[in-house]
């Protein structure tokens, strides 16, 4: 539930936001559609509808993106047998922190559990990752996700 939306004058300078917390928090900049003022906004994540990605088995909910740099902080979950198909790298560094479920990296057998916290340095390769129960992780990039749209991914949007 989304508390009252406080008054006009306390708002944000102007940036390139996106996801669902700032969707919800916008004021237009009148001459550049990109660009868009904020409120400050608290929601409950729990009301918010999973978005399924084209990687079966993967939903996020975005709360943040910096469309300028590219740096985002989602929720994402994975259903049970679902993971990452292959070894990859990251454009920036990535920082997870585990809510529910087990999840692992496969070569160095690294398992997230609740109250995990994982940072992979950017440029580290790493994967193919499995969820071996229905896992929920808090997800920060400090930057773009991918040097390249991985081909797990068939929207790039997914990439982002």
């Amino acid at each position: 539930m989304s508390a009252e939306i406080p008054p006009v004058d306390n708002l944000s300078a102007a940036a390139a936001y996106s996801g669902e917390l700032p969707d919800r928090s916008a004021v237009p900049v009148d001459g550049d559609p990109a660009l868009r003022r904020f409120r400050e906004i608290m929601v409950n994540v729990g009301d918010l509808a999973w978005v399924d990605k084209t990687l079966a088995g993967l939903s996020h909910k975005m709360l943040w993106r910096d469309d300028e740099t590219g740096a985002s902080i989602a929720l994402v979950r994975f259903q049970a047998g679902s993971g990452i198909p292959s070894a990859h790298a990251h454009a920036s560094n990535q920082f997870m922190y585990c809510l529910a479920g087990r999840y692992t990296y496969q070569p160095t057998g690294i398992t997230l559990v609740p109250g995990s916290f994982y940072w992979n340095p950017k440029g580290s390769v790493h994967g193919p990752t499995v969820a071996e129960q229905e896992s929920v992780l808090l997800e920060v990039y400090d930057g773009p996700h991918y040097p390249t749209q991985p081909d797990w991914y068939t929207s790039t949007d997914d990439a982002r």
